[in-house]
């Protein structure tokens, strides 16, 4: 474990120095009550003498590693700084939402995305006054083989797996695009929106802008890589979306550019897709599911 490993995140950074100047803090506080306070033998005297020792190589240790941090270069740290631990993950997504002009995502159901991140794209948009274009790949809800496999594997890998089944996997689908729809009818001209389904199931998640691209997995437990565009594998994941986007299959839109306004007039020949879409709108307002 390396220094440089350990301050690459915020979060860690933050608990470093918070708790590196609560110690310093209490010694200088626990020195001065003892010159102030404790009576002059040999025992208080070398007590003393040992805090200063402590409280002197814990001021330089901490300016010494922040200086090195700062100032000098590690190639391990090229490595960090594509990782991102769990708890940075979120903030991670929400820094690229607020300086994004474009977003991509590819990913199964969109939970997280449509109760975190459109919102806050939107908002960017709007107080930009900046058209953005989005363009999101869902799992093709229309193939139930396909939901029902995706809802096994979660009932067995994932940390909410108790809720994970076919109709689960359709709905929160559902709900992810009729959020979409109302984001881009409700905001013509300024959010450009581009919905496909795709038949390629997997357990990583492909989203950013053309600056910086994220990669995560299911759980939020689980590590993510973060790429900016001056990284080499940049380019790749951007040719890895658009191979899956180019074989996913576009949702249409309707006259002028609209969206019908439900998933029915969209999808009519599905059976049951009025009874799906009803619990889909519910669904909508839910927030998101990871703990970020």
């Amino acid at each position: 474990m390396s220094l440089f490993g350990i301050l690459s995140s915020p979060s860690q950074r933050r608990t470093f120095l918070l708790v590196s100047g609560l110690i310093i803090l209490i010694s200088a506080i626990v020195i001065w009550g003892i010159s102030k306070f404790a009576p002059d033998t040999r025992g208080w005297n070398g007590l003393f003498s040992l805090l200063i020792s402590m409280l002197a190589s814990g001021v330089f240790a901490l300016v010494s590693g922040l200086f090195i941090s700062y100032f000098f270069e590690d190639p391990t740290e090229m490595v960090a700084q594509s990782i991102l631990l769990p708890q940075d993950i979120g903030q991670a997504l929400r820094d690229v939402a607020t300086k994004a002009t474009d977003y991509k995502i590819y990913v199964r159901t969109g939970r997280h995305f449509r109760a975190e991140i459109l919102p806050l794209l939107v908002e960017q948009a709007r107080r930009c006054r900046r058209r953005i274009r989005v363009e999101v790949i869902l799992l093709d809800f229309r193939d139930a083989d396909l939901c029902e496999k995706y809802a096994t594997y979660r009932k067995i890998a994932s940390f909410d797996k108790k809720v994970w089944d076919t109709n689960y996997v359709q709905k929160e689908v559902m709900a992810t695009i009729l959020k979409l729809i109302d984001v881009s009818n409700g905001n013509r001209g300024l959010v450009d929106v581009d919905i496909f389904l795709s038949k390629r199931l997997s357990i990583f998640r492909i989203e950013g802008s053309s600056d910086e691209i994220l990669v995560t997995r299911e759980d939020p437990k689980d590590t993510a890589s973060r790429y900016l565009r001056s990284h080499r594998d940049f380019s790749a994941f951007i040719a890895e979306f658009g191979w899956i986007r180019d074989d996913s299959s576009p949702i249409e839109k309707g006259a002028k550019g609209v969206w019908p306004s439900t998933l029915h007039e969209i999808f009519e020949n599905i059976p049951g897709i009025a009874q799906l879409e009803e619990s889909a709108r519910k669904a909508v307002v839910e927030q998101s599911p990871y703990a970020r």
